[in-house]
C-alpha cells in the first residue's frame, strides 16, 4: 500500500510542473463583456506565458461577419491584431485559437460592445427648384458683376493711354511750335 502512495504522489508532483508549463488567456483589451465609448483599431490578447507564431484570433459583428484584420502582431505573450479603420458601433465576439509553448493548443473566446460617439455629417441643405433658381440668379449677377469690373478697368486703362498720348502729342506740338518760331526769330 505504502509503495502505491509513493507512485501516486511522485506521479502528482511530476504532473504539476506540466500543469503549471501550459498558458492561458490572462487579459483581453478590450476585456470580456466591456462597453467600449471610444474608437477601437486593435484587439490585444495577454497570455500568462509563451504562446506561439501560429495564435491568432478572428473578430465576428453581430450579424456573423468576420472583421478583418490588417495585421497579427506577437510581442513578448501578448497577440495584437489591428483593422484598417475602427470598428463601427455594434457587438462583437472574438474567437480566439493559441498554441502554448509547449505545443497545446488553447482556445476560446470572448465578447465587446463598441458604442463609441459617431461623429455628425454636415447636413446638406436640401435643393429645392426655387434654391436653384436663386443660385443660377446670384451666378448671373456675380458674372455680370465682374464682366462689368473688367470691362471698365479696360477702359479706364484705354482712357489712361489716351491721355497719355495725347499729352505726348501736345508736347511735340509745343516744342515744334517754338522751334520754328526760334528759327525765324534767328534769320
Amino acid at each position: 500500500m505504502r509503495t502505491i502512495l509513493l507512485s501516486i504522489l511522485a506521479a502528482l508532483f511530476l504532473a504539476v510542473p506540466n500543469v503549471a508549463a501550459h498558458t492561458y488567456l490572462d487579459t483581453t483589451n478590450p476585456e470580456d463583456g466591456a462597453v467600449v465609448t471610444e474608437t477601437l483599431q486593435a484587439i490585444e490578447l495577454t497570455y500568462a506565458g509563451k504562446i506561439e507564431v501560429g495564435s491568432t484570433f478572428k473578430v465576428i459583428s453581430s450579424n456573423g461577419e468576420e472583421i478583418e484584420t490588417v495585421s497579427m502582431d506577437l510581442v513578448d505573450g501578448v497577440l495584437t491584431g489591428t483593422f484598417d479603420s475602427p470598428l463601427p458601433n455594434d457587438d462583437y465576439t472574438v474567437e480566439w485559437n493559441s498554441i502554448s509553448s509547449d505545443g497545446h493548443p488553447l482556445s476560446g473566446k470572448f465578447s465587446f460592445t463598441v458604442d463609441a460617439p459617431v461623429a455628425e455629417e454636415p447636413v446638406e441643405e436640401k435643393v429645392t427648384e426655387e434654391n436653384e433658381e436663386q443660385v443660377e440668379v446670384n451666378e448671373t449677377v456675380e458674372n455680370n458683376a465682374t464682366e462689368t469690373t473688367a470691362a471698365d478697368e479696360e477702359e479706364s486703362s484705354n482712357n489712361t493711354l489716351l491721355y497719355i498720348v495725347g499729352a505726348l502729342l501736345l508736347l511735340i506740338i509745343i516744342v515744334s511750335i517754338f522751334t520754328i518760331a526760334k528759327r525765324k526769330n534767328v534769320k
